[in-house]
C-alpha cells in the first residue's frame, strides 16, 4: 500500500482500533467499579461495551488479514513446496473473496434497514453497531486482493514483495 490509501487503511485498522480497545476497557472498569462498587448500574456503559467489542472483533479480522496473522492449520500446508502453498494462498484468497463480495451487498443493506432500529440504551441506531461488518469486509477484500496479486507476481518469478511489519513486532 502507499501514500494516502495506506493512511486511510491505517484509520480504520491500526488507529481507529485503537481508540475503541480503549473506550472498551474504560466502559467495562467504569462499568464493574459503578455496578458493584457503587451499587449503580449504567445500561449506557454495558451498550457501549458490547458495540466496541464487535467493531474490535471485526476490524481486528481485518487486521490480521492485512498482516496474514489468521490462524491456521497447517500441518501439511508447510510441508508443501513454495510453489504449492501460493497456489493454494491464491485458490483460498479467491474463493473468500468470491464469498465476501456475494455477502457485501446484502450486509451493506441490512445495515442501512437497521436504521429505524435504536439501541435500548443509547438509543442510536442499530447501523451503527453493524456497519462494522460491511468495513471490515472491504478492508479483508483489499488485503485479499493484495495477497492474490502478490502471489501471482512470485509465482511468475517476480520476487517476493516486501511485506509490511506488523505494529506490534
Amino acid at each position: 500500500m502507499k501514500g494516502s490509501f495506506k493512511k486511510i487503511v491505517d484509520l480504520w485498522e491500526i488507529h481507529l482500533p485503537t481508540l475503541i480497545f480503549f473506550l472498551l476497557i474504560m466502559s467495562v472498569t467504569l462499568e464493574v467499579f459503578f455496578r458493584y462498587v457503587l451499587n449503580q448500574p449504567i445500561p449506557e456503559l454495558f451498550e457501549v461495551s458490547i458495540y466496541s467489542f464487535v467493531w474490535a472483533i471485526y476490524l481486528g479480522a481485518a487486521l490480521a488479514k492485512r498482516y496474514d496473522q489468521h490462524i491456521r492449520f497447517d500441518v501439511l500446508y508447510v510441508r508443501l513446496s513454495k510453489r504449492t502453498r501460493l497456489w493454494i494462498d491464491i485458490f483460498f484468497d479467491s474463493l473468500t473473496s468470491i464469498i465476501l463480495l456475494i455477502v457485501l451487498i446484502p450486509s451493506i443493506q441490512y445495515t442501512i434497514i437497521n436504521y429505524q432500529i435504536k439501541a435500548s440504551a443509547l438509543r442510536i441506531p442499530w447501523t451503527y453497531l453493524l456497519m462494522c461488518f460491511p468495513i471490515s469486509l472491504l478492508l479483508i477484500l483489499i488485503h485479499n486482493s493484495m495477497a492474490i496479486l502478490s502471489n501471482i507476481q512470485e509465482l511468475r518469478g517476480g520476487g517476493v514483495p516486501e511485506k509490511e511489519i506488523p505494529p506490534w513486532q
